[in-house]
């Protein structure tokens, strides 16, 4: 499907007013941010469009816990202070995927290998120590691996794996995540490695026996275990959005 314009405009680009500074630093102690306060998880991983697997990109993941069978997380293109929100992902536990007919199944995706494999991390501070970190990496990611995530992407990913429209342009899409070695770009994991100053290799090195999950339920990783992959499509000026294969 047509990939839209990508371009940033650099006349804007990154810039506030003075004036809105002020403003957001001074309504701040005024405002209640609740849902937001429940935030306690963060993780990097990398997803994938079902649809065209060649588009990738890194992930920074910012959850809440609902209950024992559900969390939602707020997905950044990065962790920086001016990151974009470009995404938005629900996570299910087993017994609850289990319940979803097979049609909602199919916009699901399995977390085991991320999770076993050393794709997705958990992120900390910097004066963290790094065993401290570690060693709380390992109880987070057993309880992760046997969920089900549904992301929707909200900002396009261009080719070279980066949000750089200037607004998120387009439809909502569908992204997924890796199932299996030889999916993943590896410049772009090496580049995700680089930034956060670890090595996947060793990650799943240390995983091994500690994290390890159920055999996926069917219905889960459709794109990749039934070859659908479904994706939203947007017929433009017959004004139909559709999801399908």
């Amino acid at each position: 499907m047509p990939i839209p314009p990508t371009h940033e405009a650099d006349d804007t680009k990154g810039q506030v007013t003075s004036g809105a500074s002020v403003l957001a630093a001074g309504s701040k102690p005024l405002q209640s941010f609740k849902p937001l306060s429940n935030i306690c998880e963060s993780f990097c991983g990398l997803h994938l469009y079902p649809n065209d697997n060649k588009r990738q990109i890194i992930s920074y993941h910012y959850c809440s816990v609902l209950d024992e069978d559900r969390r939602q997380c707020l997905v950044y293109d990065s962790n920086s202070q001016n990151a974009k929100l470009i995404a938005v992902e629900y996570i299910i536990s087993q017994k609850l995927f289990e319940t979803l007919d097979d049609n909602e199944k199919k916009y699901w995706h399995s977390h085991k290998y991320e999770c076993e494999s050393g794709l997705l991390v958990q992120t900390s501070k910097a004066l963290v120590p790094e065993m401290v970190a570690k060693n709380a990496e390992i109880p987070s990611l057993q309880t992760l691996v046997n969920t089900y995530g549904k992301t929707t992407q909200l900002w396009p990913v261009d080719d070279n794996g980066c949000c750089s429209s200037q607004i998120p342009a387009g439809p909502p899409q569908i992204l997924v995540a890796f199932t299996a070695d030889g999916q993943v770009n590896q410049e772009m994991l090496r580049r995700r490695d680089e930034a956060m100053k670890i090595s996947t290799v060793e990650k799943r090195k240390e995983r091994e026996g500690r994290v390890q999950g159920n055999r996926v339920v069917e219905g889960a990783d459709q794109w990749i275990t039934r070859g659908k992959a479904w994706q939203v499509y947007d017929h433009g000026d017959r004004g139909i959005v559709e999801a399908r294969q």
